[in-house]
């Protein structure tokens, strides 16, 4: 693992002074006129506690809600940046549970330029319940934050040109918001783990996702064999668009977790050269993919559970795990269950895309094949879309259990359950016990997924926010990504044997009720 790679708890000082960090206090009961360094003196608005933050500093949130303080201004816009090896950290009190709750502001937790931030153990939890599909539909190309507030996104400064780097968004609880879950947009070394993510992107006139990196820009060298970017050990559910995008004037992604635009970018910015982790994650009922690479480069998307996506009726059908106008892409690992007559992958105009290892059911017949690949029950648990009662671990006899390719992995899974704890890797999100049964039911994301790529890889104070912005560009809803959209467009596809994988060249467990804006969110 690189320093340049490493997780930001793991990067040591390297002799560059600090003053003794600082933990800041907050509570809906507390004054900005305090001095927000005790709790009994604690601050009222996390705004004031992020403009007082130095490298090193903690702000803890204690019990109760926090809104936004003025309509169109987020919860909280950290534009202070830490520094390596003393990140600013942003997470509870202690024994606390406090709730960030946008309502008419663009964002519950904001990130503009800064970098070195870590979100850890919070819950941002959006106004979505009380908004109305029919007012929501009348209002799109408003513009309106109600209709489009975001749980959590990371920007560039537009005035300063400073990405946002060196992100750790971990263990929060993020449902909701009628736009973004979790977005990282012109970013940089993001982590997005152990987060349960679900219910968002319903009323957002913008195309959103659950969890989403769109546009990534490499902060110094950028280098396919390291990863810089990691979505891991998350949970995400019943995210999907239900009103038109108004740039496009049609529905659009509402995806559980895409990796989108990291080249062939709508502007001058470079394609990125980092790589990007995506493993380890339950995928399930959202509107658009499970997870998916679109119009990307240095992916891999290993070891994930998706089950019975693209529930969306207003748009062509996207595939469960797949990618689409990409290159370099490994999809490995995978328990796909595929939604009756929609797609399982995709070979849309890619290049370098190597589908191998993965356990498919249900849906159409794949469009790619690996020689390891296979059609078959995998035999889960309980599988469902009812958060409540769905249970995605593999039971004895399944084909998913020891069947899986070698691959450098996050130590444990899903579930916090120790890998390779078999004859060999399992196939899917969770590992099976060794002793015959299923893992403990999970109840909430557990332990550290941040990994180094392997080897062998190819491969300001003010807190208003403006209204955003939309650049033109080539979209999943343009191109199609299932079966329709590959129809219409004659691509041809030659399978090529590549280190024994098809690669492609066109010329209980108890899970949580819980925006791919374009250009941003």
């Amino acid at each position: 693992m690189s320093i340049g790679s490493a997780p930001l708890g793991l990067l040591a000082l390297s002799g560059t002074a600090h003053a003794a960090p600082t933990t800041y206090f907050v509570s809906p009961s507390g004054s900005d006129g305090n001095t927000g360094t005790s709790s009994a003196q604690p601050f009222k608005t996390i705004q004031k506690a992020a403009d007082s933050t130095n490298p090193g500093d903690v702000v803890q949130l204690m019990n109760g809600t926090y809104r936004e303080t003025a309509t169109g201004r987020d919860v909280v816009n950290i534009t202070r940046s830490g520094s390596p090896g003393a990140p600013i950290t942003y997470e509870a009190f202690p024994g606390h549970k406090p709730v960030l709750n946008p309502v008419t502001g663009w964002h519950g937790i904001r990130i503009t330029g800064a970098s070195h931030i870590r979100i850890r153990g919070l819950e941002v939890a959006g106004d979505a319940a009380s908004i109305n599909l029919d007012e929501a539909r009348k209002q799109a190309g408003q513009k309106k934050a109600v209709f489009n507030t975001n749980c959590i996104g990371a920007y560039k400064d537009e005035k300063s040109g400073k990405a946002s780097h060196h992100l750790e968004i971990t263990g929060n609880h993020v449902h909701h918001c009628p736009g973004i879950g979790i977005s990282a947009i012109d970013a940089d070394h993001v982590t997005i783990d152990r987060n349960r993510v679900h219910s968002t992107s319903w009323y957002t006139e913008y195309a959103t996702s659950g969890i989403s990196i769109l546009r990534a820009l490499d902060e110094g060298p950028g280098d396919p064999s390291q990863y810089k970017i990691r979505i891991t050990g998350n949970v995400v559910h019943d995210n999907e668009t239900k009103v038109i995008w108004t740039h496009i004037g049609r529905h659009s992604d509402g995806n559980g977790i895409i990796i989108d635009t990291l080249k062939d970018k709508d502007n001058s910015d470079p394609a990125y050269k980092g790589r990007v982790l995506v493993a380890n994650n339950v995928s399930f009922d959202n509107g658009g993919s499970g997870i998916h690479s679109f119009k990307s480069q240095h992916v891999d998307i290993v070891n994930n559970t998706a089950y019975l996506n693209s529930r969306s009726t207003n748009m062509e059908p996207y595939a469960n795990i797949f990618a689409a106008m990409s290159d370099d892409v490994r999809i490995l690992n995978n328990v796909s269950v595929v939604r009756e007559g929609k797609p399982a992958n995709s070979t849309h105009r890619n290049t370098n895309v190597t589908y191998d290892h993965n356990v498919y059911f249900g849906g159409k017949k794949p469009e790619a094949m690996g020689p390891n690949d296979i059609i078959a029950d995998p035999k889960l648990a309980k599988p469902g879309t009812d958060p409540a009662t769905a249970d995605f671990r593999p039971l004895a006899g399944s084909p998913a259990i020891d069947s899986g390719t070698a691959f450098e992995l996050p130590a444990h899974d899903v579930a916090g359950k120790q890998r390779k704890a078999g004859r060999a890797l399992d196939r899917g999100a969770f590992e099976f016990s060794v002793g015959g049964e299923p893992a403990a039911p999970v109840t909430a994301p557990a332990v550290d997924n941040a990994v180094a790529a392997p080897a062998e890889a190819a491969g300001t104070p003010d807190n208003a926010s403006p209204a955003p912005t939309e650049t033109a560009k080539t979209t999943d809803a343009a191109v199609g990504t299932g079966s329709g959209g590959l129809a219409s467009t004659g691509a041809s596809v030659v399978a090529l044997a590549i280190g024994g994988a098809v690669v492609l060249a066109a010329g209980g467990v108890t899970f949580w009720l819980a925006r791919r804006k374009r250009a941003n969110g």
